[in-house]
């Protein structure tokens, strides 16, 4: 069972149109964003960055706020391209949270109900040797 540690709800890519494009400084690396919550960021870029490092994330488009500081929580192999090009998923956790203004709306997450037990009948198992 996965427990869900995340502060923020993530917003996939798809859903925020004001950024076009990801810069981080100062490593000069182009991103592509993957999702992003008030306190953090997923993207993909073709640099191995070390975790820890401080990172400005710059977002190209109409996001506000255009640049953010941030560290390097995590860094993974994404995908291997065609010519063995390794291609990152690095998440950067926000100095500061922001505010995702213009996302929009999520339904708040209803809480899980607990799973229904099964009847107690007990179950006969069949069980045959092969050999």
């Amino acid at each position: 069972m996965n427990i869900e540690k995340r502060k923020a709800p993530r917003l996939e890519a798809s859903l925020m149109p004001s950024i076009s494009g990801i810069r981080l400084s100062p490593y000069g690396a182009d991103a592509i964003l993957v999702n992003i919550s008030a306190s953090g960021v997923l993207v993909e870029c073709s640099s191995r960055l070390q975790q820890g490092t401080s990172v400005t994330v710059v977002f190209d488009g109409t996001f506000s706020p255009s640049s953010i500081e941030g560290r390097i929580a995590h860094c993974s192999v994404a995908t291997i391209g065609r010519k063995g090009v390794l291609r990152y998923h690095v998440d950067i956790a926000f100095k500061n949270p922001i505010a995702l203004e213009g996302a929009p709306a999520t339904a708040s997450p209803q809480p899980e109900t607990a799973p229904q037990p099964q009847s107690a009948r007990p179950v006969r198992a069949i069980l045959s040797n092969r050999w």
